[in-house]
């Protein structure tokens, strides 16, 4: 019996050639991508160091300035002083901010086990200690395990009961709880919820851009990159954040770890070729 295979044999040859294309233009884009990432890093330290030095002058010959002359300027001039002094000192913040963000997004995962609900425990016993003056409601419930790099979801969870905490300064019964549950695919959805200040939902996609508040500086401090922090690590751990806010009632966080199941691959083989080195 004679069976004609020439067109099963053009197509597997055709496919080969698909697959050693693809593969040739996935290694040229990685190339690409870590070459982009390698400039960027050295983007972000040229940027710090070289604004760290004129900012530390600034400062330093503003310090001077109020300390040898402090008799010889008026009410204005020392304003003038401190309103400077004040601006340098943000300055640093918003440079160390930007410089922790690069290195922390940029770190090689370690994963384990993460208890979420442990951590969120501890980092409310912090905020209580670091604040003893207000008396804040915490509800912590029991939830699954997380794999994730301990210490990346520990800045993230840090920074979202932080932000949680930060907006529920002006409300007299303050309460702020941390939980999950599991949405229609069966994932599970991690939350963080306060009854603080809330914002307008029109305005949500300007959330987690960096150095962006959806409040006014004489209502809240910070530099607003706690957030922008957040989704980078979570973004990291393959999931997606988001939020449902009302103004004046509070905000839910929402986020979950995990969804892209070939980030998830390329974390555990980076993580493999790490221990193996």
């Amino acid at each position: 019996m004679n069976h004609d295979i020439t067109a099963r044999w053009l197509a597997e040859r055709k496919l080969r050639s698909l697959a050693t294309t693809l593969e040739a233009r996935v290694k040229a884009r990685t190339t690409a991508l870590e070459e982009a990432n390698k400039e960027l890093d050295a983007f972000n330290f040229s940027v710090t160091h070289d604004l760290r030095t004129p900012l530390r002058a600034i400062e330093g010959f503003s310090e001077a300035l109020m300390e040898d002359c402090h008799g010889r300027l008026d009410e204005a001039g020392r304003d003038h002083l401190r309103r400077i002094l004040a601006a340098t000192a943000r300055m640093g913040e918003l440079i160390e901010a930007l410089y922790d963000l690069a290195r922390l997004t940029r770190a090689p995962l370690h994963l384990i086990a993460v208890d979420l609900s442990a951590l969120a425990c501890e980092l409310a016993a912090e905020l209580r200690e670091r604040d003893p003056g207000r008396a804040v409601e915490f509800e912590v419930a029991d939830v699954p395990a997380a794999d994730g790099d301990v210490r990346l979801l520990r800045i993230m969870l840090t920074n979202l009961l932080g932000n949680a905490w930060k907006y529920t300064a002006k409300i007299d019964r303050a309460r702020i709880a941390f939980g999950a549950g599991t949405d229609e695919d069966g994932r599970v959805v991690y939350f963080v919820r306060d009854n603080g200040a809330g914002f307008d939902m029109r305005f949500a996609d300007k959330l987690f851009r960096m150095f962006h508040s959806l409040h006014r500086e004489d209502e809240f401090d910070g530099c607003g990159v706690g957030l922008t922090t957040a989704q980078r690590i979570i973004a990291r751990h393959g999931g997606r954040i988001w939020a449902d806010s009302d103004r004046g009632k509070g905000t839910t966080f929402f986020f979950t770890l995990w969804e892209d199941a070939a980030l998830r691959s390329e974390a555990d083989a980076a993580a493999d070729a790490a221990q193996q080195a």
